[in-house]
């Protein structure tokens, strides 16, 4: 094999000086057309591939940017990072991602990785909060950083999405429907997510001066996991939900097959709302009620905050709130006094 083939390398080749070939490549001025061409002929033939890390720390900037997401087969962040991708890339910048699957040691691991290839700043949705951020690596860390839909105390630039008003809005359009059970599926109680969305669940009942019954509440360890045996269970309770709450991945879809297989439809059984826009909102059948937001807003959001980061270090930290809305489907209907009863004798009979 070869060795790797150097900037000196290239200039041997083209005849002109390394500091030519450098002007060259890194879009420097007064360079003439006869030089460009003859040194990008140079770099074809030899197949010279820039070592960035090195470039970057010559120049104080590698312009790459790591981005870190808990699921990238989660299409909540897929699109999140195609928005990111697409913001750096139009400032010019290269994007790094990792997928932490929420695990602490996964989350240090690409930390290290990201800051060892002297990414210019991290766009990541972290596992930790608070006084366990600041306390961990991420708030040791001395790289410009935006965290997304998690809380750090001010310490970091971040973009927030409202779960807790988007879903204190899914519980008073239930409650107008004449719904009183209403189950609530959430991943994440443990994280902002969660417990924003618990809170608004609750603060609507509360509202309404209605009591809370803990066993319509239903977190879940991941979005990867199934909420069927859950929903199994709530339809076989004495006064069993008549709605349901959860986020548009397989917690939901868990949750309607649980239904389908005690006999119920949606919504003249069940009135279902959706939490986040994905395909599963988009395509199911009927077209489901969902709280929604920009997911790609989102992005753009977060890669402008990094970038103003980058440009003024000093500045006061930011924290940018995205609203979430109700969006009307057809998988919620007026509560029929039968509902329950069939609820009930369906789902021993499955």
């Amino acid at each position: 094999m070869s060795k790797r083939i150097s900037v000196r390398d290239v200039a041997r080749e083209a005849g002109v000086s390394i500091g030519s070939v450098s002007r060259v490549l890194n879009g420097g001025p007064n360079v003439s057309e006869l030089l460009r061409t003859r040194v990008f002929a140079v770099v074809e033939r030899l197949g010279y591939r820039a070592n960035v890390h090195a470039r970057g720390l010559r120049m104080g900037s590698s312009r790459i940017v790591g981005c870190m997401v808990p699921e990238i087969r989660n299409q909540l962040y897929s699109s999140f990072v195609g928005a990111v991708e697409s913001s750096l890339h139009e400032k010019g910048y290269m994007l790094l991602l990792g997928s932490s699957r929420g695990d602490v040691e996964r989350e240090r691991e690409l930390l290290g990785f990201f800051e060892s290839h002297g990414v210019d700043g991290i766009i990541t949705t972290p596992s930790a909060e608070n006084e366990a951020f600041v306390q961990g690596p991420f708030g040791r860390s001395q790289t410009p950083m935006v965290i997304v839909d998690r809380e750090v105390a001010g310490t970091r630039d971040s973009v927030l999405i409202d779960q807790r008003g988007g879903a204190r809005q899914a519980v008073e359009h239930l409650l107008l429907l004449g719904h009183r059970r209403i189950a609530l599926f959430t991943a994440g109680v443990g994280a902002r997510s969660g417990r924003e969305r618990l809170a608004g669940y609750r603060e609507a009942l509360a509202a309404a001066g209605l009591p809370i019954d803990e066993n319509l509440i239903r977190p879940v360890v991941s979005w990867m996991q199934s909420s069927f045996d859950d929903m199994h269970a709530l339809l076989r309770l004495p006064s069993p939900p008549t709605a349901v709450i959860a986020p548009a991945t397989r917690i939901l879809s868990g949750a309607l097959k649980a239904a389908r297989v005690a006999g119920l439809t949606v919504p003249q059984d069940l009135s279902a709302i959706a939490i986040g826009p994905t395909d599963a909102v988009e395509f199911s059948m009927p077209p489901l009620t969902a709280v929604r937001w920009d997911i790609e807003a989102s992005g753009r959001l977060a890669s402008q905050l990094l970038l103003e980061r980058l440009k003024d270090p000093g500045a006061p930290m930011r924290r940018i709130m995205l609203d979430t809305e109700l969006s009307l489907g057809q998988s919620c209907a007026p509560l029929k006094q039968s509902a329950a009863p069939r609820a009930r004798k369906t789902a021993r009979s499955a």
